[in-house]
């Protein structure tokens, strides 16, 4: 079986950092934010490791940015 590690979505995120889409997506296109981008539609998933990343740059002493940087 098949355990797949990229399980949190957009809305997580969201719920995480108490911010709506809209604001992930303005981040997005300002250039502080790259997140991964899953399957034939690219949706935005993280693994647990990228959420608590993420978070952690957004909150209060976090850098503000964060990208993600697939490992080849």
């Amino acid at each position: 079986m098949k355990v797949n590690k990229y399980k949190y979505k957009t809305k997580d995120l969201c719920e995480e950092l108490g911010v709506c889409r809209y604001t992930l997506i303005l981040w997005e296109k300002k250039g502080y934010f790259t997140p991964p981008r899953i399957g034939t539609r690219g949706d935005r998933r993280f693994t647990q490791d990228q959420l608590d990343g993420i978070v952690k740059a957004f909150t209060p002493g976090g850098n503000k940015e964060w990208h993600f940087t697939p490992k080849n």
